[in-house]
């Protein structure tokens, strides 16, 4: 009998919503702007990964952009695909720039996926966490998704 070691990691597909969790935002970003409310699904966002366990490159696709009601008739756009670390069953990354801090986390507990997507800027009076339970979905339904978006 021969076992092969060096068997392919499969790769993980998540659809999640972003569900607005806590908005300390203020101005035109307030909890008072119906799509930034407290429970408000103001958008989606896909990941697509090696689940490995250690730190692996991530892509993602983003839907919706915060403010805009009508986000379902947005495509997905993809907006990264850096190296996400890994730490505690949590993948993260974050980066600062323009004024802006964005971070993900995707943590897969017991083949439950995760996700939480933090936004902050001082200088536009933004402070946004969204987090949600993830689909995962298969390699046919991920491709469907990013080109079409959810409806």
């Amino acid at each position: 009998m021969c076992v092969n070691a060096f068997s392919a990691s499969k790769i993980t597909y998540l659809s999640c919503k972003q569900i607005i969790k806590s908005n300390d935002s203020e101005g035109t970003f307030s909890a008072d702007n119906t799509p930034l409310k407290i429970g408000a699904y103001n958008g989606h966002i896909f990941f697509k990964f090696k689940d490995v366990n250690k730190k692996t490159t991530v892509t993602v696709y983003e839907q919706g952009n915060l403010v805009s009601v009508d986000w379902k008739q947005m495509k997905p756009e993809k907006t990264y695909q850096v190296k996400f670390d890994y730490e505690d069953s949590i993948y993260s990354y974050g980066e600062e720039g323009g004024g802006l801090t964005i971070g993900y986390a995707i943590e897969n507990s017991n083949g439950n996926y995760l996700q939480t997507t933090i936004l902050k800027s001082k200088d536009h009076g933004i402070d946004l966490a969204m987090d949600t339970e993830c689909e995962k979905v298969n390699k046919k339904e991920f491709k469907n998704l990013i080109k079409n978006g959810v409806k």
